[in-house]
């Protein structure tokens, strides 16, 4: 019995439970993980831009952490307002351009009615529209609830940043009482995983950069209209893992679909393959490894594997988790990475 007790009471026997109690934890409130991850990123790129804005021109903090948001929001709004009529525009053109495809091919001039008729009488085809429909709609709400989310989590990423002093000092409280030592190895863990974090995120909007400017210049090649409201609706589409690029196919072969045909759409299908394969298999594996420094099979497999278990968040938060267990085993440093050259 003696012999557990002095177990149990080794530092890193512990750290290693109070591991485990707070995955515990983050698993009973995985309701509320995805405000929890976007008011922790939100809040860690926000401290950030405003302490080196405070840096730079000697702002008080509080000043620079209200100018941060208020020109995040204004450019967020601007390029909204910009691209929705243009975007609005483009669609409208999108019902006669259908009109004229159907009656410029007999083909589908002589038999749509013939397929409509058989289409009202499929039962099969009634019930799968029946899905759809339930399908989209659910989707549709998962929207909103997203929406809800983001929102969420910028007032509280908003109120952290401005009020960070006052929280800290309320942290620190914490390391003072009773139980200081778990609470120590609470802020351990917290901040080594918001450290390995941070730097994901930054190198998820370097990738994003990288891929705006790639489709701006296949935008040109091709010839397509509006390419600065294209640019926009690809960038802040690319900031959404996975999703982002099936999101920004809806806009983009709609508006090729008006303003070149099939033919437009084709390359605007073909233009997206070439980016996400080269930002899939070349840019995010390479970025990811020098971030984290994991080699490039490792990080490769890990987000093969991660975005299977954890969905679309795998591929933000599946390298940090990587990184955060092989730093707390020992088998890295990730804030001082030591660079093992093989010949």
């Amino acid at each position: 019995m003696d012999r557990i007790i002095r177990f149990l009471k080794r530092d890193d026997v512990d750290m290693y439970l109070t591991l485990a109690f707070l995955i515990v934890l983050i698993y009973l409130m995985r309701g509320f993980a995805t405000v929890i991850l976007l008011t922790v990123i939100f809040a860690f790129l926000a401290v950030k831009v405003s302490r080196w804005l405070n840096v730079k021109t000697h702002l008080p903090y509080w000043i620079a952490a209200i100018v941060v948001y208020v020109v995040i929001i204004w450019v967020l709004i601007g390029a909204l307002s910009y691209a929705a009529p243009t975007l609005i525009t483009q669609l409208k053109v999108i019902p006669d351009m259908l009109t004229k495809a159907v009656t410029n091919h007999p083909v589908w001039n002589e038999n749509i009615d013939k397929w409509v008729d058989q289409a009202i009488h499929s039962s099969e085809l009634i019930q799968n529209g029946k899905t759809l429909l339930v399908t989209g709609i659910k989707e549709a709400g998962h929207i909103g609830t997203g929406f809800t989310h983001v929102l969420m989590a910028v007032f509280l990423s908003f109120i952290f940043t401005l009020t960070r002093g006052r929280m800290m000092s309320f942290g620190r409280q914490f390391l003072t009482s009773r139980f200081s030592k778990f609470f120590h190895n609470v802020y351990f863990l917290g901040r080594k995983f918001v450290l390995i974090l941070g730097k994901i995120i930054e190198t998820q909007l370097i990738i994003c950069t990288i891929n705006t400017v790639l489709m701006t210049i296949g935008f040109v090649i091709i010839g397509m209209p509006s390419i600065m409201v294209l640019s926009i609706i690809v960038f802040i589409l690319g900031l959404v893992p996975v999703a982002g690029v099936l999101l920004s196919m809806i806009p983009l072969t709609l508006l090729a679909f008006a303003s070149g045909g099939l033919v437009r759409v084709a390359e605007i299908i073909v233009l997206v393959i070439i980016i996400h394969a080269f930002e899939s298999y070349f840019l995010h594996p390479r970025l990811m490894a020098d971030r984290t420094d994991l080699p490039v099979f490792a990080t490769f497999i890990t987000l093969i594997i991660m975005e299977s278990l954890l969905g679309a968040w795998g591929l933000i938060v599946g390298i940090p988790i990587v990184a955060f267990f092989l730093d707390i085993l020992g088998v890295q440093d990730s804030e001082h990475p030591k660079r093992i050259n093989s010949k």
